[in-house]
């Protein structure tokens, strides 16, 4: 689960690596137009995780048309949630102008949001199968699917936004379109494994596909939405911090944007180890066992703890590094110095 998460990582960096040849500005507006984007991803994907643990625990009571049933209804929580993100990368430019940015940066960040549009939703229905997967204990294929698709948007994305092979240079929008084509591909791949390979294809995930279940549906947001709302409030700081880096610069805002995705990497392996709990705990609940819960519970605690003490050292370890003064900084420290001079000499 982790090495898929940190796969889809490595397709934004792919991103950003060829966004980057096209200039500051282009890579400033790319890392605007994904905060905005992720406003609304970040909560639907909280929403849509809530597969995984819901149908844990019908694989523990093998009731298999159940938790099948909870992956084709993810799907219809997504097509949902869908139409009110589409709003976000519609009106970008707009969102980007009240900002304070130059039009040329809002420009550039609307047409990377076209790009991205169409790729929404296959992303979020690739989600709800990945939840799927872990939820019945084989979560490889999603990893499979996910590591053919790094290089595959890596070519997509250099052929369209250069030009390459007599096809149209379209910038940003072909890198945002190129993402969306490999999320339409990597849905489909995701499809074509539940209906077509063992142990999925038992659990008859399309039989429930246009049976709307309204009282499942609500079940699968009201625990969802918890999580949507931790996972904003964490997420929405970097999110807050990169818009606030226009205040420095442009250049700011697209260095940003590369340590962000360092940060994110880093995030992810807690975030993993708590999806796979999730899962356990779904498992434990299906059989009653609320002694598994806490073993749980106590394990991830325990493999947790030293990646927080590692972080922790680390961040120790920069403090004690002699930090170099910021300019500011630097000029009042030389005004002082000559004070204690000038009194010296008096």
């Amino acid at each position: 689960m982790a090495l898929t998460r940190l796969g889809q990582i490595a397709m934004m960096a792919t991103d950003l690596a060829w966004i980057g040849h096209i200039g500051t500005e282009a890579l400033a507006a790319a890392a605007l137009a994904g905060m905005i984007l992720s406003v609304g991803v970040t909560f639907a994907a909280g929403v849509i995780s809530a597969v995984g643990p819901l149908a844990a625990k019908h694989v523990a009571r093998r009731t298999e048309l159940w938790y099948g049933a909870r992956c084709a209804w993810g799907y219809g929580v997504a097509i949902v949630l869908w139409a009110p993100i589409m709003v976000l990368p519609l009106q970008g430019e707009q969102i980007v102008l009240a900002l304070g940015y130059e039009p040329a940066i809002a420009r550039q960040a609307q047409q990377y949001l076209f790009g991205l549009a169409s790729g929404i939703l296959p992303a979020l229905w690739f989600l709800a199968i990945r939840s799927f997967m872990a939820a019945v204990n084989c979560p490889t294929p999603a990893l499979w699917i996910t590591l053919a698709a790094i290089p595959t948007n890596a070519l997509l994305a250099y052929l369209l936004i250069t030009g390459q092979f007599g096809l149209p240079q379209l910038d940003l929008f072909g890198a945002g379109l190129a993402t969306s084509l490999v999320n339409g591909a990597t849905f489909l791949a995701g499809i074509w494994f539940v209906t077509q390979c063992r142990p999925f294809r038992d659990y008859q995930v399309l039989r429930y596909l246009w049976r709307f279940d309204w009282p499942s549906m609500r079940q699968l947001i009201v625990i969802g939405t918890p999580v949507s709302v931790a996972i904003f409030m964490e997420s929405g700081l970097f999110s807050a911090t990169a818009l606030l880096m226009g205040v420095i610069s442009t250049t700011a805002v697209a260095a940003y944007q590369i340590a962000f995705q360092v940060a994110t990497a880093l995030f992810m392996i807690p975030f993993c180890i708590g999806m796979a709990v999730s899962v356990r705990v779904g498992h434990a609940l299906g059989r009653n066992d609320l002694s598994s819960i806490r073993r749980v519970g106590a394990a991830a605690m325990l493999l947790l703890l030293p990646i927080s003490t590692g972080v922790i050292e680390e961040e120790i370890d920069d403090d004690r590094q002699e930090i170099p003064l910021m300019p500011l900084e630097r000029s009042r420290s030389l005004a002082s110095a000559r004070r204690r001079a000038d009194a010296a000499g008096s």
